[in-house]
């Protein structure tokens, strides 16, 4: 199946401590990855934590976290292949002209709601500044110095760091950026964070192309990033403004930069353990909006900048505090946080791909290596290695050239790139092993993961989630389920096309894949599930209720009443779905079982990438049949074809939906769907 290339494809792996012996792990992974119902758990404090350490805050000097282009040992000691593709790289940014951001350009967002254009340049400045400056590190010569500044100068005269679509932060909203008001989003952001490593990396080797360079990053992170950061609380993201919230990967992201920014950028010892507390009380709130069961509710594509860049930020402060405060990393809900990644993998580079995410998350596995490490699960960490052997710094060929170009690449993170290499050589020698865990519960959440064998892809995998469709980058699907055999999408969730204006406007829930008629779900008299409330209006989830899941050796499945998340027109009274993995009969269950206040003509939809083979009773998708009552539904099915290169690059030209329809109005009604192979 093909590759996802979206804004959500894998980030980069960010800060690490060496792996201690991990020789005996083999024979006790089978039991460490039959993960059952996640606990809901107490929550760590990192102001708490953090607060009575301010005196043991290292200056950005004297943090050691990371090598220089001095540490010659860290260097040469890159696996050679590494070497080899990074210094390629880096001769070809070494020439050209750089790619120029127009004013016409940025006003594109506001324009007709492009912002792919606009940041593919932007992106494209910063990794090919990357490129280069990991070839300095390597060669040690000079060579790359002039480009360097290059880079460094045409970011600095930049009107924003950030990008176009979130202008929408300023008072004079999108469009072009307004100098007078600087905004921090998650790439300018980003950017300080970039150019505080190339301080920290080169120093004042870059001396010796300007003395004004180092004064300019200084300059430029300090009245964009630094003192809006400390001089502002009114941005939603912070969770400080004393206003409701729900804050997603956002918060992390942006706080763990802004460290980053802080510890080697920022002189005053004053302003940097004012700015630390500030983070920290900042990110308690993101923990106090999190899941009680560990579960990323935006999903695992968001997985990699929600729990990663917190466990990032958790590392990093432990760090500059001298390795005190690492209890945050060993708390049993940093862990949790963690290992959902392995609860949600399906099979190979697929993932439960609820709300915007393609189906592919791909998350980077020297990331998920260095979580495990330092939180102390041997399964994280075998996973991350295994991942790491097939698409990450231990493959060889064409997909290590292709890792590489990942953790330079897409949104240009220097930091996530810079920290997968520091276990590149200790990662190609780490026992590994594929997490494909037997099932999981996450009743804050409310998913529910199931497969045929553990271990083991072959046969079928259940999952269904009814989480809230006013999560952040929700879908309205609450109650939809995704099915799969032997590793292979049957019924599916579409994902998220490309970004752009309408994705993350009041007209989200006009585009197809965000609407709960092409998830596979009840439409109860062409009427769908609702979107939950937006910012700033009455709260209301439209979110499945009464969510149980039983679990035994036989069978996993899940129990919720969808009524809740139709709105009142569609008149539900109530809808109890259950969905099972039967492990004795090797098949699928789906029971319905509903209420109506009044009677009308339902459909069950069902989505598929599968050409359906319709017959009397039976659906043929493939190798599986779908069955149902022919006296109770019609069935029928329609091609769905996708244009969105984002839908193309995961699915091809098509999917399909299939509609069971009962021929007649109905008031209420028990039906079951049976999925089996041939």
């Amino acid at each position: 199946m093909a590759r996802s290339h979206s804004i959500n494809r894998r980030s980069f792996v960010a800060s690490t401590l060496a792996a201690g012996s991990l020789a005996t792990l083999d024979a006790a992974l089978p039991s460490l990855l039959r993960a059952q119902q996640q606990p809901l758990l107490g929550k760590p404090s990192l102001a708490k934590t953090f607060s009575p350490l301010k005196a043991n805050l290292i200056a950005g000097s004297a943090w050691t976290l990371y090598p220089t282009l001095a540490t010659r040992a860290f260097w040469t000691g890159l696996p050679q292949d590494i070497r080899d593709i990074l210094t390629t790289r880096a001769d070809t940014a070494n020439t050209g002209d750089w790619p120029q951001l127009l004013a016409t350009l940025e006003l594109e967002f506001r324009r007709n709601g492009n912002r792919s254009r606009f940041e593919a340049l932007h992106f494209g400045r910063r990794t090919r500044l990357m490129d280069l400056v990991f070839g300095e590190c390597l060669s040690n010569d000079g060579k790359y110095l002039d480009q360097i500044a290059n880079g460094i100068w045409l970011i600095c005269e930049e009107s924003f760091w950030g990008a176009q679509a979130h202008l929408g932060a300023q008072k004079a909203g999108t469009g072009l950026a307004d100098t007078a008001e600087p905004i921090i989003d998650l790439f300018a952001s980003e950017t300080s964070a970039t150019l505080a490593l190339i301080v920290h990396l080169l120093g004042d080797r870059l001396d010796t192309v300007s003395p004004l360079l180092l004064p300019r990053i200084v300059r430029e992170s300090r009245q964009r990033v630094l003192d809006p950061y400390l001089a502002r609380n009114d941005w939603s993201w912070l969770g400080l403004n004393g206003r409701p919230h729900h804050l997603n990967n956002w918060n992390p992201w942006i706080n763990s930069n802004i460290l980053t920014t802080t510890l080697v950028l920022e002189p005053d010892a004053t302003r940097r353990a004012d700015t630390v507390l500030k983070l920290c009380r900042s990110t308690d709130e993101y923990l106090a909006d999190y899941s009680a069961d560990g579960a990323c509710e935006e999903g695992p594509a968001y997985w990699t900048r929600s729990a990663g860049t917190f466990f990032d930020l958790c590392q990093m402060l432990v760090s500059c505090h001298g390795g005190m405060g690492s209890e945050v990393l060993q708390h049993p809900f940093t862990r949790a946080m963690g290992r959902f990644i392995l609860n949600a993998h399906i099979a190979g580079e697929m993932y439960c791909n609820y709300g915007d995410a393609h189906l592919q998350a791909d998350p980077p596995p020297e990331l998920i290596y260095r979580y495990g490490h330092d939180c102390n699960d041997p399964a994280m960490v075998a996973f991350g290695a295994f991942l790491s052997a097939d698409r990450g710094l231990a493959a060889t060929g064409k997909a290590l050239r292709d890792a590489v170009a990942d953790n330079v690449g897409g949104i240009a993170s220097l930091t996530r790139a810079f920290n997968a290499l520091l276990v590149a050589r200790e990662i190609r020698t780490a026992p590994r092993h594929d997490a494909l865990v037997r099932s999981s519960w996450y009743p804050d959440l409310a998913l529910m993961t199931a497969r045929q064998t553990e271990g083991s892809t072959t046969g079928f995998y259940l999952a269904m989630q009814a989480a809230s469709n006013a999560r952040s980058h929700g879908h309205n699907d609450s109650g939809s389920i995704l099915v799969f055999h032997d590793g292979q999408p049957l019924l599916v969730d579409a994902g998220v096309g490309t970004y752009e204006a309408k994705t993350f406007s009041r007209d989200r829930y006009t585009i197809w894949s965000m609407q709960s008629q092409f998830h596979n779900l009840p439409i109860v008299g062409g009427i769908g599930e609702h979107e939950g409330s937006r910012p700033g209006t009455p709260p209301q989830e439209y979110r499945a209720t009464e969510a149980t899941s039983l679990d035994t050796p036989a069978s996993t499945g899940m129990t919720a009443n969808l009524a809740p998340a139709y709105p009142a027109e569609a008149g539900v009274t109530r809808w109890m779905r259950t969905a099972t993995l039967d492990r004795t009969t090797k098949s699928v269950r789906l029971e319905e079982t509903f209420t109506l206040r009044e009677a009308k003509t339902v459909a069950l939809a069902f989505l598929t990438p599968r050409p359906p083979m319709i017959e009397r009773g039976n659906v043929r998708l493939g190798n599986v049949v779908l069955q149902y009552d022919p006296t109770q539904f019609t069935a029928t099915s329609e091609r769905i074809q996708l244009t969105d290169p984002s839908f193309q690059h995961v699915w091809g030209d098509a999917l399909y939906r299939v509609l069971l329809t009962t021929p007649a109005a109905v008031r209420q009604g028990s039906w079951k769907i049976q999925l089996h192979s041939l």
